[in-house]
């Protein structure tokens, strides 16, 4: 199912980019499907342990922080395992608003940690940048969803 929606928001992109006009409309829409489509391909590398994935996708000065304050760095992402086998983990309703050479994606991120465990639901806000070569992930902040908002 990930895979399929990777697929039709690469395929929404691709005809945007061939048959929309060049306007301001196009450029933001454009731009939110990109950071969409990094959002997801982020967590898909981040749960296959694809560090070369994650080395073009996070920025440099990259940061994250998680409930309990725990906090990770591009380092410690490209140094962290796989998820075990039995887990996943599926993004929803995720929403991006681009500012310029910003980008906020929030949404909610659905853990599950093995095959007959329930899923733990943590709200995701996170930050992209655009730079010379594309968009990448500056920082990124989850609490779990009972918590509250961000």
């Amino acid at each position: 199912m990930k895979h399929i929606l990777i697929l039709a928001t690469a395929s929404m992109l691709a005809a945007n980019t061939f048959a929309a006009p060049k306007s301001g409309l196009y450029n933001v829409t454009s731009e939110r499907l990109q950071v969409e489509l990094l959002e997801h391909q982020w967590t898909q590398a981040a749960a296959a342990g694809d560090h070369p994935v994650l080395n073009d996708l996070l920025d440099d000065k990259f940061f994250e922080v998680f409930p309990g304050d725990v906090r990770r760095t591009k380092r410690d992402m490209l140094a962290a395992a796989p998820l075990p086998p039995g887990s996943t983990q599926v993004l929803e309703d995720v929403r991006v608003r681009v500012l310029g050479n910003v980008a906020i994606a929030t949404g909610i991120n659905r853990y599950k940690p093995a095959t007959g465990y329930n899923a733990i639901e943590y709200r995701f806000t996170d930050v992209f940048v655009r730079r010379e070569d594309g968009w990448r992930v500056a920082a990124a902040r989850m609490l779990r969803k009972e918590t509250g908002t961000i």
